[in-house]
């Protein structure tokens, strides 16, 4: 054996000291390997480098130096190893102390210290409430995933100069934007390619462009929404001249042999509705998972202590904003361009990274102390190991592929990480059925879904039920002059 582990020891704060003897072989190992190093490296008048003798290094270095050279060497190439035998998770690099005297031909004792994850104090996890979304498939839902299909698949045409557009025509136009007669940024645009009615840019403009012949132009103004990022402009009333340049329309085609043919050789329009159907109902029960279990995550975040690292946070930064410069690099945009376009600044930028890190980070740890507590109940017997990697390998399309995966499930990393996922699994399947399930009818999401479209006129309306009634036509009437000058409801991106 290179090394045992003599004692671990958990001390304030998260941390943890071990304690480590290294063998006299490994270490001796480790000696000549010091030796080396310092031979190739080392500037000795009348040897060349790689060729000097062990005892001149000693007399111009000293053994101490040497050594200790050779204990750095030896516990460098066996930290990774002692941790995975050890089961804790390091946050930051160790503080690594030597135990004792370094004598040749004996083993060398060192003392390591390493900040380690945290566990979190629990909420208790059974009877957390969760909202579960409705599974049943309407027909109306198929009809509409037809209608995209038919979109999709539309070839569009030119229109004649004299017609005019309508919605859902795809119209090519400039349009510039001012504000007391300034242009200010993101407001203009030219060769903007819309489709008309779709709602990406702002309702007036949209409802404009409606019934313009191509070449006309026309003036819009539009309020704009007191919500956007940029408050230079935020709530003030800006006037766009419009431009169509070119129009074309949509010409849909017929659900006939030919587009079941090109939908997957479908043999009729009933087996084409019923495989649309069953993709429906997996995303919906999919849905009501992923709604279930995001509930649970909000609710275990809010209401579990947990003493988290600094460390932690600032790490999780770093790769969150790692994989964001790579997503930038694949669209070809930079930062500044982001942010402008998105009318985000620097310091919203920042302490959205760091509340994302802080909840990843916060998941994280909750799951790990779940995953700890339960432990006996998930962990993974062979059968469902072996389960689990046939079913990946099953998913794999290419051959090459399903060869590749089943070396490296038969790898101690695949096999470790086959296991991590299997007892996540479970752990969700465990808490999902432990929490209390309130059942939302279809007709209920859609109410819900209209008030969030609507935010002002449900709490119009919540008021409305809450005042007396000797104030409601105080309020109608207040209402009825607000109207004349209602804000838009659109997308902050929308004059893009």
């Amino acid at each position: 054996m290179s090394y045992s582990i003599k004692s671990q020891e958990k001390l304030e704060k998260n941390k943890v000291k071990l304690k480590v003897e290294v063998s006299d072989g490994y270490f001796k190992k480790s000696l000549g390997k010091a030796y080396r190093d310092i031979s190739g490296k080392a500037k000795i008048p009348g040897f060349r480098k790689g060729r000097i003798p062990y005892e001149i290094i000693d007399i111009n270095y000293g053994k101490e130096y040497v050594l200790a050279e050779a204990a750095n060497i030896s516990i460098s190439e066996l930290y990774p190893e002692i941790i995975e035998s050890s089961d804790i998770k390091p946050i930051d690099y160790p503080k690594v102390d030597i135990d004792g005297e370094i004598l040749e031909n004996k083993p060398v004792n060192f003392l390591i210290t390493v900040d380690v994850e945290p566990e979190a104090e629990l909420a208790n996890y059974k009877g957390i409430k969760a909202k579960g979304l409705p599974t049943e498939v309407e027909e109306e839902e198929v009809d509409a995933q037809i209608e995209n299909l038919r979109n999709r698949f539309a070839s569009l045409e030119p229109i004649d100069e004299k017609e005019v557009s309508r919605n859902r025509d795809i119209a090519t136009i400039d349009f510039k934007g001012t504000i007391d007669g300034k242009e200010f940024e993101g407001g203009s645009y030219n060769d903007f390619i819309l489709d008309i009615g779709a709602g990406r840019l702002y309702k007036e403009i949209e409802k404009a462009l409606v019934g313009l012949k191509k070449g006309e132009e026309k003036t819009v103004n539009v309020k704009m929404p007191k919500e956007i990022e940029n408050k230079e402009i935020a709530g003030k009333k800006a006037e766009f001249n419009l431009k169509i340049k070119e129009i074309k329309r949509k010409i849909l085609p017929e659900v006939d042999a030919e587009f079941l043919k090109n939908m997957g050789d479908f043999e009729n329009v009933e087996a084409l509705r019923e495989f649309i159907k069953t993709n429906i109902k997996e995303q919906k029960e999919n849905a009501r998972q992923n709604k279930i279990f995001s509930d649970i995550v909000e609710y275990l975040i809010a209401n579990s202590k947990i003493d988290i690292p600094k460390i932690m946070i600032e790490n999780e930064v770093k790769e969150l904003k790692h994989d964001f410069d790579h997503k930038l690099e694949d669209q070809k945009i930079t930062k500044d361009q982001y942010l402008s376009y998105f009318n985000i600044t620097e310091e919203k930028f920042e302490s959205d990274f760091e509340q994302r890190a802080l909840n990843n980070v916060k998941e994280y740890i909750i799951f790990n102390t779940l995953e700890n507590k339960l432990r006996k109940e998930i962990e993974p017997n062979d059968k469902e190991i072996e389960e689990e990697k046939e079913r990946i390998i099953k998913n794999s399309t290419k051959a090459e592929d399903k060869k590749k995966l089943e070396d490296y499930f038969k790898t101690p990393t695949g096999e470790k990480n086959i296991k991590s996922s299997i007892r996540r699994k479970k752990l969700v399947d465990i808490l999902i059925k432990n929490a209390k399930i309130k059942e939302i009818s279809a007709e209920e999401l859609k109410k819900q879904s209209k008030l969030q479209k609507n935010p002002k006129k449900s709490e119009q309306k919540k008021s409305e039920q809450e005042e007396p009634k000797h104030k409601k036509s105080e309020q109608k009437k207040s209402e009825q002059e607000k109207s004349e000058k209602k804000e838009p409801a659109t997308k902050e991106t929308g004059n893009k």
